[in-house]
């Protein structure tokens, strides 16, 4: 898009749903990508979907649309880190980050976040060794063979028990 002179990539939802909560990231496969995106919801993207249909080419030529990002203004941060639980790299980060966690107290709200992929058309041995709820939940370690998906995706469940009782308890750092 950034070749052909697009500035911002306007991302239109295709479910009617809240977007509050939906946080757009990168699958590996933007790493080129320098434009700023945004996510709207499927109503807003009808609505300009609509507008450009019915419109003239004159009209088209002379829209002008400002986006704003907008940042709130805090005296504390909200911070998602995504991860799997058999990436050594991530575990290293979570081990180093401890330090700087303690020290930003309640300045921070820390929340460890699971990646799981889906894969419904996977063949039935994949499914088996990797997958939960017929293909839904997948994982995969990739540098060693010997490790099931069907583990990680286990792990990663006990991991998000163990910070959920410990956050709940005031005691996140434990986790």
């Amino acid at each position: 898009m950034e070749n052909i002179g697009v500035a911002v990539s306007i991302i239109i939802d295709n479910r009617p749903e809240m977007i509050d909560e939906i946080l757009m990231s990168d699958d590996g496969t933007g790493g080129g990508i320098r434009i700023p995106s945004m996510l709207i919801g499927e109503n807003d993207g009808k609505k300009l979907v609509e507008w450009y249909k019915n419109a003239s080419a004159h009209d088209r030529k002379r829209l002008v649309m400002i986006c704003e990002f907008v940042m709130p203004v805090h005296d504390h941060v909200s911070v998602d880190f995504w991860f799997t639980s058999s990436s050594d790299r991530a575990i290293d980060f979570l081990e180093d980050f401890k330090k700087i966690e303690t020290q930003l107290d309640d300045k921070m709200k820390f929340k460890p976040r699971y990646v799981f992929w889906e894969c419904t058309n996977c063949d039935e041995k994949y499914l088996e060794n990797d997958c939960f709820g017929g293909g839904k939940y997948c994982a995969v370690e990739s540098s060693n063979a010997n490790i099931k998906g069907r583990d990680i995706v286990l792990e990663d469940l006990r991991q998000i028990c163990l910070w959920n009782e410990f956050s709940a308890n005031g005691e996140a750092l434990k986790w």
